[in-house]
């Protein structure tokens, strides 16, 4: 395929767009976060531009590649497509990619802010392929000409686009489509990733700790404090937060579920509509309990003869610093340990770890989770097994975590909207991408941590105040500064549920990499932190089904073309 002219920007809608942004005055900063400088009403998208937060690009765009072997779902006769507009580009990681697969195309990234990878950065032969433009196209036109792209490609703008924006935006869309053009969507639901109070709760506890003092081998300790959210009133304990993350999204009229509102916008403007049902991809696993640290064997000089002192909880095998070996699990009702988180690394370094990859660097079954956990230690309502001759991964349940949902029609009979989705890839995936769905969930509430901040300000002052107090806030507080104190407490312990949840040191065991070693401890501390292990495995084997059924990411593909003269002629229309 040729070469074909530099893109042509109208510059006729240069005057109705806001000045475009240098790297240095587009950010406004927010508690030490990163926020686009427009006002709420002008530009919705409520998240940060932290690196930590633009990470989630990374994780999106890594799984879908490990899925595919080229940068879209759709071929068509044309493919691949001369002229190509990635709208909401983000950092450009799909844009970058699709020219080195497609090396005769040329792209247009556009996004509300500069963030991009610069084009001098690049090799000469993407980079003069590749145009990075900003603006908000909410507000107002694109700055394209009529019939200029023969693809557009989108993924997650939902987050930043009121209901009420939908159409405009896909008539804007269509406009700039050359006719036979097709459009590619990759949307996903808005989701807080709800941790129930059977997993929170015992990390929580209060317990009596022994506190070494000399010449008494007893003492008294609080380990971490009492859930800050009163149990009998709220669903779990970090209701507050979802309280305030959903109030962002209904204040600014954004549907938190595009994956079933788009489709009633996207019909009306292509032809030749097609979507698959969406995938649900559910809760990770549970992660055994990391291993106990050595007992440090005091002095009877100073804390008596401990020695008599005997557990009668029986020792959590230890996990094995190298890759251990398979056992398959039965989806239909699966529950293993879980983690103590026994640190909480840095944001930035999590997703380099949350690999898709299986234990022997291939795409690992679904199925099949590389643990070694005594069978006599596990929960009564465990449905791990050991491999045996009568047990085959083919045998259990194709894609039980990344499943589809009930809502099974597509928008045009015509085609097979499974055929372009990489079901079999899907089913291969590793469990540790559950974890990294889970991460990338997260990241979702903690780039939205400063405008969470701003709706409790507003309900503190409104007649919705009564909410907060409901959700175990305290209506004394009216001080920004204890009221931030609070709140910052309230999400640290949120970000460290999570993680452990996550259970980022069961994944590097599972890569073979060592366990992060701990600090020996006394033998009375020995006992208490047995009892604690024993009761999270106690709250582990009778937790619900249902809560790991819960999806932590629901992801839907939508495509569609824009008519052309022979479809005027024929009548082949996507409501047809």
């Amino acid at each position: 395929m040729p070469m074909t002219s530099q893109l042509t920007i109208n510059t006729s809608f240069e005057g109705r767009r806001a000045p475009r942004m240098n790297r240095e005055n587009q950010f406004v900063n927010k508690h030490g976060r990163k926020h686009h400088n427009y006002k709420p009403e002008k530009a919705p998208y409520p998240m940060s531009y932290d690196r930590d937060i633009m990470d989630r690009d990374a994780i999106h765009h890594h799984m879908w590649k490990s899925l595919l072997d080229r940068p879209t779902m759709m071929t068509t006769p044309t493919y691949p497509p001369e002229k190509v507009l990635d709208l909401g580009c983000g950092v450009g990681m799909w844009t970058i990619d699709a020219a080195r697969a497609w090396p005769n195309s040329e792209f247009v990234g556009f996004d509300l802010v500069n963030v991009q990878v610069p084009v001098e950065y690049m090799d000469p032969s993407l980079a003069r392929r590749i145009t990075w433009e900003h603006g908000n196209f909410l507000s107002t036109k694109l700055p394209f000409e009529d019939d200029t792209f023969d693809h557009v490609h989108i993924v997650n703008i939902a987050r930043g686009v009121p209901e009420h924006k939908w159409s405009s935006l896909f008539e804007e869309i269509h406009r700039v489509m050359q006719p036979d053009g097709f459009i590619e969507i990759i949307e996903e639901d808005i989701i807080f990733p709800i941790l129930p109070r059977w997993f929170t709760e015992p990390l929580h506890a209060k317990v009596s700790a022994a506190k070494a003092t000399p010449g008494s081998p007893t003492g008294t300790a609080e380990l971490p404090s009492p859930p800050l959210t009163p149990a009998d009133k709220t669903p779990h304990e970090h209701a507050l937060l979802e309280l305030l993350f959903d109030s962002i999204y209904e204040n600014r009229f954004i549907n938190m579920r595009p994956t079933a509102v788009v489709p009633g916008y996207f019909t009306p403007f292509f032809s030749r509509c097609l979507s698959a049902p969406p995938l649900n991809f559910t809760m990770p696993f549970l992660a055994p309990l990391p291993p106990l640290p050595e007992v440090v064997r005091p002095s009877t000089q100073f804390f008596g003869d401990l020695d008599s002192t005997v557990s009668n909880i029986p020792d959590v095998p230890s996990y094995p610093n190298t890759r251990p070996s398979s056992t398959y699990i039965d989806n239909t009702d699966a529950h293993s340990y879980s983690s103590l988180s026994p640190s909480s690394p840095d944001d930035s370094t999590i997703s380099k770890y949350l690999s898709l990859a299986s234990d022997d660097g291939s795409i690992a079954d679904t199925d099949t989770v590389a643990t070694s956990i005594a069978h006599d230690s596990l929960p009564s309502k465990s449905r791990i097994r050991a491999p045996s001759s009568s047990t085959a991964s083919s045998t259990l349940p194709a894609m039980s975590w990344a499943a589809t949902s009930d809502e099974a029609t597509t928008m045009d009979s015509t085609f097979s909207a499974q055929s372009f989705i990489p079901v079999q890839a899907i089913q291969k995936l590793g469990d540790r991408t559950r974890a990294m769905n889970l991460y990338h969930a997260f990241l979702g509430v903690l780039g939205c941590r400063e405008a969470m901040w701003e709706e409790l300000k507003l309900l503190q002052r409104s007649k919705k105040r009564e909410l907060l107090v409901q959700m175990g806030w305290d209506a004394s507080i009216v001080e920004d500064l204890i009221a931030r104190s609070k709140f910052d407490e309230l999400f640290e312990r949120f970000q460290s549920d999570i993680y452990a949840r996550i259970a980022l040191w069961y994944s590097l065991s599972e890569l073979g990499y060592p366990l992060p070693k701990r600090e020996p401890l006394l033998k009375s501390e020995l006992l208490e932190e047995e009892r604690r292990r024993k009761a999270i495995l106690d709250a582990r084997a009778s937790a619900p089904d249902d809560d790991f059924d819960a999806p932590s990411r629901v992801i839907r593909v939508f495509i569609g073309f824009k008519e052309s003269e022979r479809d005027c002629s024929d009548g082949t229309f996507g409501d047809e």
